[in-house]
């Protein structure tokens, strides 16, 4: 779609996170700041949205699914459209149904938090220092849940019975 249209897709990825990936889709994003006309203060937001989003796919998604035959419609995915003088972000990626209790609770958890109760969370979660055997101190989500307009949206696909197509939204105003 055309600049000025109600509703747009401003960006869109869909394969295998790497490292080199997340830094082109950054500059393709930068590279249309100005003319999409998003305030500085927007942009940081979808940024570090954007990047955490990513990193959680290229850290967390279920990487046997070549091997596993599974269809390509399952692909870690991520876009970012403008409804009206919204941003929405979506990112999905396949995980391992094992995972979803665990997400599913700390992300109930964090969209039943004001301002105040996450900027407490991410405190305490920085002293104490724990990090993920995949190098994370599980401060995405708090991250993304203190910039978000909304609560995050999000919901799990059955795949197959070990796998699960794990999709999340989040509102940027």
């Amino acid at each position: 779609m055309r600049s000025g249209t109600q509703n747009e897709t401003i960006l869109h990825h869909t394969g295998k996170i790497r490292y080199d990936t997340i830094g082109n889709l950054i500059n393709e994003l930068k590279g249309k700041v100005v003319f999409l006309g998003i305030q500085t203060n927007v942009y940081k937001k979808i940024l570090l949205v954007m990047i955490e989003a990513l990193e959680n796919i290229m850290k967390h998604s279920f990487d046997g699914a070549k091997a596993a035959g599974i269809d390509k419609k399952y692909e870690p995915c991520f876009c970012i459209q403008k409804e009206n003088t919204k941003y929405v972000l979506v990112s999905s990626n396949l995980i391992e149904k094992t995972n979803i209790p665990r997400l599913m609770d700390r992300l109930t958890n964090l969209n039943q938090l004001d301002n105040k109760g996450l900027k407490e969370l991410y405190k305490l979660t920085i002293m104490d220092g724990q990090f993920s055997h995949k190098g994370g101190a599980g401060l995405g989500f708090i991250e993304i849940a203190k910039i978000s307009s909304d609560k995050i949206r999000y919901s799990f696909r059955s795949v197959n019975p070990i796998l699960s197509y794990f999709r999340f939204t989040v509102t940027i105003e």
